[in-house]
């Protein structure tokens, strides 16, 4: 039996799988690397010349056995995998709010980017064309720019009016009402991620200072090592809370200005027409 999948569901899993699969890949390079240490120069004594303190070469004894040298291992900078071990619990369920987000993300964008919703300067060629031929202009003018969403909204509008600027109002609300809901559908999620990763963050904050005082209650001594590994842990997660919430708060305030900008120009081009059913019901009444 097959199970159908809603079209805005498949395109949020192809991107997260896009993602997913980016991440796979540069990933080798997202693992600390090894920095350089500094060597210190080493001065070569000159043939004939000796060190400070050493003793002539005829004096030395060559049975005298080389003194082994311990070489220090190379330091590593944490890199993004390790900060993500270092972490804590917390770090997955932020994982998994970025992938939830940017996916939802994605998939509004690409919808706004394809959908014909509103032409720049719609509303005043609209205006133009009441002006010139009236009720009949606007009816022609919507008809020419009907592949536009606002279009379908003032269409079916007219078509329920009957000429009865009331009804056109009723019409028109009811309409938007049903475009709007799917222009918002998704920004529900990618606000709540700007609201909760914060909070799971400095929820991992806390853990991690938790950790850190049970490490010095534990401890016989008190120093740095005892309380760093906790405190690291409370660093991470306060900014990784933010590094999701963040991006997750632009993607909403931009998508949320999309569809208000949507909203306004639907509210003006309908006050246009109703203005016009309102003059042609006056010169019937009269």
């Amino acid at each position: 039996m097959r199970i159908p999948l809603p079209k805005t569901a498949v395109r949020t899993l192809s991107y997260t799988i896009i993602f997913l699969s980016a991440l796979y890949f540069v990933s080798p390079s997202l693992l600390s690397e090894e920095v350089p240490e500094k060597k210190d120069a080493v001065t070569v004594p000159k043939e004939g010349e000796k060190k400070d303190g050493e003793k002539p070469a005829s004096t030395e004894n060559p049975a005298k056995k080389v003194e082994e040298k311990t070489v220090k291992p190379p330091k590593k900078s944490p890199g993004l995998v390790d900060l993500f071990l270092n972490g804590g619990w917390s770090m997955w369920p932020l994982a998994l709010a970025s992938i939830i987000a940017l996916g939802v993300a994605f998939e509004r964008i690409f919808f706004f980017f394809t959908t014909k919703l509103a032409s720049g300067g719609y509303n005043q060629d609209l205006a133009d064309s009441i002006e010139k031929d009236g009720l009949p202009g606007a009816q022609k003018f919507l008809t020419e720019h009907k592949d536009q969403r606002i279009s379908d909204v003032l269409v079916n509008g007219l078509e329920v009016a009957n000429e009865d600027p009331e009804l056109f109002a009723k019409g028109v609300e009811r309409e938007a009402g049903e475009v709007m809901t799917l222009l918002e559908r998704g920004l529900t999620i990618l606000a709540s991620v700007s609201t909760i990763a914060p909070l799971i963050g400095f929820l991992g904050t806390v853990s991690g200072m938790i950790n850190a005082f049970d490490a010095i209650a534990n401890a016989d001594q008190v120093n740095a090592k005892v309380v760093a590994g906790g405190i690291k842990e409370s660093l991470i997660t306060t900014a990784a809370g933010l590094i999701v919430a963040i991006p997750a708060m632009s993607f909403f305030q931009f998508l949320s200005g999309k569809v208000n900008s949507f909203a306004a120009d639907v509210e003006e081009a309908a006050n246009r027409i109703y203005k016009e059913l309102l003059k042609l019901k006056g010169k019937k009444s009269a």
